[in-house]
């Protein structure tokens, strides 16, 4: 208002006394300066907006694979594909919500009201017509934003299913040029990719539409005032300086909402990503309280509902007690829900009746994080990232010395020797580069380096040779006599024969019952 105040004081002086650039070159240099503060509020705003998103970013991607990492459920209810891209492109996308959107916002619910009273107490008339006018931006701009919303939660559902299909794409490359099926999946993802392609162009075309809509409403407002300040100079109510202070200020009460609009569209990848990422924060977490675990003694299992899926899934284990030392075997027909008991086990999933003690006290009590340092796990898949021998290999326990790397690695029955660079060789994504009885083996070494009270094995000896699982075995004997907790879910005998106990789970009715069998 201050600059307004000055362009128009001098613009009156100039059209009525003519002075000479002397005469006015205080207020000429008064005017630079309000020029020069303007603009540099402005990028010092800009600096300080950026600043706080890029913080705001960084704590919601730590929150967000903070937990991830807490609730490893969450990849089997959002997809891991659509978790990666709401972790990167979806709080990238967000960058323009709070370094543009939110600033902006601050601005349009003040600036207006502070220049339309200004305008209102300069003239009434004037006043009345900006009072009229305005709502009609937010109002248009709601509508807008509903359309915008919908088309962008498409957009965002299509974004994931073509995340999530490239990803099993990718994955399953091999296979599919084996069996000759890579070209139909192309053909899917090119329909995906095309589904895609048209959900943003939807919402890009309300964005063009809702700008232009947004611009011909503050054009039309600022021309009636223009109008009305017209008609009433050439009638004389109205001084040229109070007229052309109106008419440089009318264009800053629809300025701030007009650039909400267009900010609002810019930022509505991010609006659409927070949802979805605030979903995840705020979704349920399975199991986890806040009793700390020391050590695991004893655990006591009654008879378990567990929902996966759209399955249910009844285990049933009477007065079952998996005490250390001794080694459990898990058996039973694929599907029957032995791997289930593994998941149930880790905190994965919770139990919709029966319950788990450890210790004496109720698992969903127990504190996730804590409970997770002393159980070591090696799944039916396991999965390794790129990195040497030795860095896969500590991902079971941090700072393990070479020592116990190897000899960690000799009871799942590798050798160093075996590697071209000993512990230094680089092993590829996936495992490329080995062979898949390697890669069980590594990841096998991976759960005992950790010396954990509780080690779970689900089928640790699949794709392996006799020789191969007599290692294993004479391992899982090791763990056992060291006093962990030791269950293996298995079809091979030779796994089954080292047990102290069985657990059958039987197909029909989905029962456990235990057994005695063997001994270590």
């Amino acid at each position: 208002m201050i600059q307004a105040g000055l362009i128009a004081t001098l613009v009156v002086r100039i059209f009525h006394d003519h002075p000479t650039i002397h005469e006015i070159s205080t207020q000429l240099y008064y005017l630079a300066l309000t020029f020069a503060a303007r603009a540099l509020l402005s990028a010092a705003g800009e600096q300080i907006a950026t600043q706080a998103g890029n913080r705001i970013r960084w704590q919601l991607r730590n929150k967000i694979i903070e937990r991830i990492l807490q609730d490893a459920s969450l990849a089997n209810r959002f997809g891991t594909a659509h978790l990666s891209t709401l972790a990167t492109r979806g709080i990238n996308a967000m960058d323009a919500y709070f370094a543009r959107f939110l600033p902006q916002l601050l601005i349009a619910l003040t600036v207006p009201v502070i220049v339309g009273v200004y305008i209102f107490y300069l003239d009434t008339t004037s006043g009345l017509i900006v009072i009229g006018t305005v709502p009609l931006i937010p109002l248009l701009g709601a509508l807008i934003g509903s359309y915008t919303g919908v088309a962008m939660r498409k957009k965002w559902r299509t974004l994931g299913i073509l995340s999530g299909y490239f990803l099993d794409l990718v994955s399953g490359v091999t296979t599919l040029k084996v069996f000759g099926r890579s070209k139909r999946q192309e053909e899917r993802l090119r329909e995906v990719g095309e589904e895609y392609r048209r959900n943003t162009m939807e919402v890009l075309r309300i964005s063009f539409l809702s700008s232009l809509a947004l611009e011909i409403i503050a054009t039309l407002s600022v021309a009636l005032i223009a109008v009305s300040i017209g008609l009433r100079l050439v009638g004389g109510s109205v001084d040229l300086r109070t007229g052309l202070l109106i008419l440089i200020l009318a264009p800053e009460v629809y300025w701030p909402m007009r650039t909400v609009g267009t900010h609002f569209h810019a930022a509505a990848d991010g609006i659409e990503a927070g949802k979805q990422i605030f979903e995840v924060l705020d979704s349920p977490q399975t199991g986890g309280g806040s009793i700390p675990v020391d050590r695991i003694s004893d655990i006591s299992i009654s008879p378990l509902s567990v929902m996966v899926g759209d399955r249910e899934t009844t285990v049933a284990i009477p007065k079952a007690l998996l005490r250390h030392g001794r080694i459990v075997a898990v058996t039973g027909p694929s599907g029957a829900g032995k791997s289930t008991l593994l998941s149930v086990l880790l905190g994965f999933l919770q139990p919709a009746e029966g319950s788990i003690l450890v210790n004496g006290h109720e698992l969903r009590d127990v504190e996730m994080k804590s409970w997770r340092s002393h159980v070591a796990w090696v799944p039916q898949h396991p999965h390794l990232n790129r990195g040497s021998i030795r860095d896969l290999v500590q991902v079971g326990r941090e700072g393990a010395s070479d020592l116990e790397i190897t000899e960690a690695l000799a009871s799942a029955g590798l050798s160093k020797s075996l590697f071209p660079d000993g512990l230094d060789t680089i092993i590829g994504e996936g495992g490329t580069g080995i062979s898949i009885g390697q890669a069980r083996r590594i990841a096998l070494a991976r759960a005992l380096v950790r010396r954990a009270d509780l080690l779970l094995l689900d089928e640790p000896s699949a794709a392996l040779d006799d020789l191969s699982e007599a290692e294993i075995a004479a391992a899982v004997v090791s763990e056992a006599k060291r006093g962990a907790i030791v269950v293996v879910v298995s079809h091979h005998e030779a796994l089954i024969r080292i047990a102290d106990e069985t657990i059958s789970i039987e197909k029909a009715g989905l029962a456990l019952n235990e057994v005695s069998s063997g001994t270590s």
